[in-house]
C-alpha cells in the first residue's frame, strides 16, 4: 500500500477517529486505527466495540491496501509533522513508513485480520441541526450520572416522538430536559422512538458536529447489539445502546 495525502487534512482525520478510544484499553489490537487507501481516497476508523467513528478523506493512492497502526501514536506524530504532503507506504518487511518534508517515521504495523468488523447501520434515519443538537446534549449531559455502578443513569434518553427529539439526563438528584426539532419522516411518527446514549459518547458527538449543518441520526440492530449512529458530512461515529429502564 502506498499513498499520499494533505498533512492537515491527515492530521485531523487520525484526531477525530481516535478520540473516543479508552486511554488504556484491555485489548490492544483495539488501539489501533484502520486505514483502507481505495479509489475514492481514505477510509479512517477506530472502533472499541462500544464506539466507533469513521472518516473518508480524499488522498492520492499510488497502490490500495489496507493497514492498521496504533492510533494514539499516530495522531501524536501527525499533529507534529511539518507542513508538507505525507506520504505512507508499507515497507518489504510489513512495517509502516510515513515520510513529511525532512520527517521519516517507521511504525509496527498491528494484525488487520484480527481487528473486528465496523458496525454498520442500516435503520430509519432522521435529521437534527447541527448547533441545535450540540447545545442540547452540552445542557442535558451534565446531569447524567458519572457512578458506572447503576450504568442506565449515565446516559442520556434520546425520545422521538412526531417532529420532536427529546434529550433527558438524570443521576436521581437533578433532571436536565431539552427537546428540539426533528425531521424523520416515519421515524417517530407512529409510536415513539427511543435510545439511552452513553452521555461520554454524546457530549463528543456534540463537539465534533456543532458546526456541519444537520446531522443525520439512524437507529439500527437489536436485542443486545442495539446501536444509534451519528452522520454529518464524511464523518459518522456510532454507540451501542445502554440496555435497561430509564427512569
Amino acid at each position: 500500500m502506498k499513498f499520499h495525502v494533505n498533512r492537515d487534512v491527515f492530521s485531523e482525520a487520525v484526531s477525530f477517529v481516535v478520540k473516543l478510544l479508552p486511554q488504556r484499553n484491555p485489548q490492544p489490537i483495539l488501539a489501533g486505527v484502520l486505514i483502507e487507501a481505495g479509489p475514492e481516497g481514505l477510509t479512517l476508523a477506530a472502533f472499541d466495540y462500544e464506539a466507533s467513528a469513521r472518516t473518508t478523506i480524499e488522498a492520492t493512492v499510488d497502490e490500495p491496501g489496507t493497514i492498521l497502526v496504533h492510533g494514539r501514536l499516530l495522531s501524536d506524530i501527525a499533529s507534529r509533522l511539518p507542513n508538507a504532503p505525507i506520504q505512507i507506504a508499507v515497507d518489504d518487511d510489513n512495517g509502516i513508513l510515513l515520510t513529511c518534508g525532512s520527517a521519516r517515521f517507521t511504525l509496527a504495523s498491528m494484525p488487520v485480520q484480527e481487528y473486528p468488523a465496523i458496525p454498520e447501520v442500516t435503520g430509519e434515519s432522521g435529521l437534527v441541526p447541527a448547533e441545535d443538537f450540540a447545545t442540547a446534549i452540552a445542557q442535558v449531559a451534565f446531569a447524567a450520572s458519572r457512578d458506572d455502578v447503576t450504568p442506565v443513569l449515565t446516559g442520556v434518553q434520546l425520545e422521538v416522538s412526531g417532529t420532536r427529539l427529546s434529550l433527558v439526563a438524570t443521576d436521581r438528584y437533578r433532571v436536565a430536559l431539552r427537546e428540539i426539532p426533528w425531521d424523520g419522516g416515519s421515524v417517530g411518527a407512529d409510536e415513539p422512538t427511543s435510545a439511552l446514549v452513553p452521555a461520554r459518547t454524546l457530549q463528543e458527538v456534540g463537539k465534533t458536529f456543532a458546526h456541519g449543518g444537520d446531522i443525520s441520526i439512524a437507529f439500527s440492530g437489536s436485542g443486545d447489539r442495539e446501536i444509534i449512529a451519528f452522520s454529518s458530512g464524511n464523518k459518522t461515529v456510532t454507540s451501542l445502546l445502554i440496555k435497561g429502564n430509564f427512569p
